[in-house]
């Protein structure tokens, strides 16, 4: 039977003779060194992807930013061109004009006439403008000049009650023809703001009127 320390000497002959434990075990550090190089190229790898990705996003957000920055302008000109729109619209339009006989506040029929077609097309769509109806008269006297007196054919006394009757003479025929009287405004001048030379026949005519406004709100 062999004792225990010759095995232990045969043991220790066996490991003198081998350069390292590693050799004896087959132990190597080989695979750590070759971990460590497979890591450091998986690192690298993976920092050249986020600097891709981040390459990306800044692209991205500036694509972002310079469509933003587009739509704010578009906005903006839209804006713009809306303002410039409702400057150019006046806010008050003079729309028609209707002549009177002199010492009359009554319209004619052809004046009847025109006005209800002028109604009818004026409530034929939606509409935000209101009527102001502005009526004036020539600068002769209720009565007539000194040298031309004659009986009025109306009840009022000045020309600026006159002017008032004929304006709402058009109001009231513009209301009959379906127009809403809420936005309607009658008011009168007088013998004020002449159009014409009122030493003619023809001048005083034309002053002696009633205008129709388109409003806008």
């Amino acid at each position: 039977m062999v004792k225990p320390r010759y095995l232990l000497l045969v043991m220790l002959l066996t490991l003198s003779s081998c350069s390292t434990i590693e050799a004896i075990f087959g132990i190597s550090d080989e695979p750590a060194v070759q971990d460590d190089s497979r890591l450091a190229a998986e690192n690298q790898q993976l920092g050249t992807e986020i600097a891709d990705l981040r390459q990306e996003l800044s692209v991205l957000e500036g694509d972002i930013a310079d469509q933003k920055s587009q739509e704010v302008a578009r906005l903006e000109a839209e804006e713009k061109a809306r303002l410039q729109a409702e400057q150019a619209i006046p806010k008050d339009r003079l729309w028609v004009t209707v002549s009177f006989r002199s010492g009359y506040m009554e319209l004619t029929k052809a004046s009847r006439r025109a006005l209800k077609r002028l109604a009818e097309k004026f409530v034929s769509k939606p509409r935000t403008q209101t009527l102001d109806v502005r009526g004036y008269t020539d600068d002769e006297p209720i009565g007539g000049y000194a040298h031309s007196r004659h009986t009025p054919r109306h009840p009022y006394k000045t020309n600026l009650a006159l002017s008032k009757a004929r304006a709402d003479s058009v109001a009231a025929t513009m209301i009959s023809a379906g127009v809403p009287h809420n936005i309607v405004h009658a008011e009168g001048f007088g013998a004020t703001h002449f159009v014409a030379d009122n030493k003619t026949a023809s001048g005083r005519e034309r002053n002696r009127r009633a205008e129709v406004h388109l409003v806008n709100k």
